[in-house]
């Protein structure tokens, strides 16, 4: 039978880590910038971290419902898991707008 408060408990723990990577890529955007390259290149690293964090979560929540042959589906999940998919948007379009600064010597 599906546990809704831990499948709950792990949607939201994705949604805080995915929500922290994307603070991160946008921050290091800003910093970008305004001429921090150092401290735009540590926001995506930190980003990267929050990201890995939310994935593992997913994974986990995806191994739960293999193991029980049972679907885990909420609202709360699938908006956990469109925040986990944002944020690795937020970072690709992050990264490529800081090359496209990179190349024209901002």
């Amino acid at each position: 039978m599906v546990d809704i408060e831990k499948v709950s408990q792990l949607a939201m723990e994705m949604i805080t880590y995915a929500g922290m990577a994307k603070s991160n890529y946008l921050l290091a955007l800003k910093d970008y910038k305004a001429g921090k390259d150092n401290e735009a290149l540590k926001k995506i690293e930190d980003g990267a971290i929050e990201f890995t964090k939310a994935h593992e979560v997913h994974s986990q929540i995806l191994t739960d419902e293999m193991e029980k042959l049972e679907p885990q589906v909420s609202l709360l999940l699938v908006h956990a898991e469109d925040q986990l998919m944002g944020a690795e948007t937020l970072k690709i379009l992050v990264e490529e707008l800081i090359d496209i600064y990179k190349e024209r010597g901002n």
